[in-house]
């Protein structure tokens, strides 16, 4: 016997429709899919990407949101470690430079936080209040925004004082280069709007559900009809594969990313990469478990973006995210009372002036 009983749509709650209440307009979101930018072709040069730049510039975010992981996240997913695992996996260095600085400034990480936001919210901020907050954004594990502030100083006035150290200047700047899309697109686009910092979407929380990972790999190699998926090597997703969408060359750029956020791209990649692996009766349960721990990490990574828009009510958000996200995360935040999803494909079919 089951006891789920037929709703029909009509009946169903659905928090999307409370967007026809708003005492004002909805709060604007772009999910821009990426290809990472650390494994394009070693020719590429983030150069390249002045035309979606500019485009970028035109929409003006108000907040900007990366795939990199919270401070907050990382410290939480570090405490739990004998049950979450390592937080150097998806941190890197940025744990131990954030110990470092907390030992420098005598402060913990949760209140280096408080204290930047704190600090955030005055007026204008001098040359000292930024090399205060790139000291603060170091010790609470959010680099990119210690960038961020950074590379808003004159060069003149990036200087090891107010909480920063020469060690940390070294470790501040060395986070505000790169041609990965976190710093060539989200640092660069939030320095030239003069934001005060960029936000840490990511999410690797979920990651403690995934399936065993020899179970799964073992799975998968007996599974050709997946692996041809999973490498986009069908007839029907060559078009989609990593040969057809490298940034290769200057004028492969707005092809790549017009391709990256298409509907098309995004209905194929998710049947692909994700919805396969549950319809497989070679994987069965471990192909659902995958699935669930994706599924878990879009969501958290949705919250994010509504938890940022909470203090801009028709105002416009950015999120800068690997490409095979960006349909799961966009169908989430559709269900949103308050967010509208602004379409990547008309902003870069757009000719905004001086692009």
């Amino acid at each position: 016997m089951t006891l789920a009983q037929p709703i029909s749509a009509r009946q169903a709650f659905d928090p999307a429709r409370g967007r026809s209440g708003l005492i004002a307009p909805a709060t604007q979101v772009m999910v821009l899919g990426v290809s990472h930018l650390d494994n394009a072709p070693k020719a590429f040069d983030p150069a390249w990407l002045e035309p979606v730049m500019c485009r970028l510039r035109t929409y003006a975010p108000d907040v900007i949101l990366t795939e990199a992981m919270s401070g907050e996240q990382l410290a939480g997913i570090d405490a739990y470690k004998a049950v979450r695992g390592d937080a150097g996996k998806w941190a890197g260095p940025t744990l131990a430079i954030a110990g470092d600085a907390q030992a420098a400034l005598g402060i913990t990480g949760p209140d280096a936080m408080a204290q930047a936001n704190a600090l955030m919210t005055g007026s204008t901020p001098t040359a000292a209040d930024r090399r205060r907050l790139a000291a603060l954004f170091l010790a609470a594990g959010e680099p990119f925004s210690a960038a961020t502030q950074w590379l808003q100083l004159d060069p003149a006035e990036r200087l090891a004082r107010d909480g920063i150290t020469e060690t940390m200047k070294t470790k501040v700047e060395r986070f505000g280069i790169g041609r990965g899309e976190i710093v060539s697109m989200a640092v660069a686009l939030a320095v030239r709007l003069g934001l005060p910092r960029v936000y840490g979407a990511g999410d690797h929380l979920s990651d403690v559900v995934l399936p065993d990972n020899a179970a799964f790999g073992a799975a998968v190699r007996a599974s050709p009809e997946i692996i041809a998926q999973l490498d986009k090597a069908t007839p029907s997703l060559l078009p989609f594969g990593s040969k057809a969408l490298a940034l290769a060359a200057p004028d492969r750029v707005m092809p790549v990313f017009r391709t990256l956020n298409s509907p098309a791209f995004g209905k194929a990649d998710a049947q692909a990469q994700w919805l396969s692996l549950q319809q497989s009766p070679k994987l069965g349960a471990l192909g659902r478990q995958r699935v669930a721990a994706w599924e878990a990490q879009n969501l958290r990574m949705a919250t994010v973006v509504r938890e940022v828009t909470a203090p801009i009510p028709s105002g416009k958000a950015l999120l800068i995210v690997g490409a095979a996200h960006k349909a799961f995360i966009e169908a989430y935040l559709r269900m949103m009372t308050d967010i509208t999803i602004v379409s990547v494909p008309a902003m870069l079919d757009s000719r905004p002036t001086g692009c």
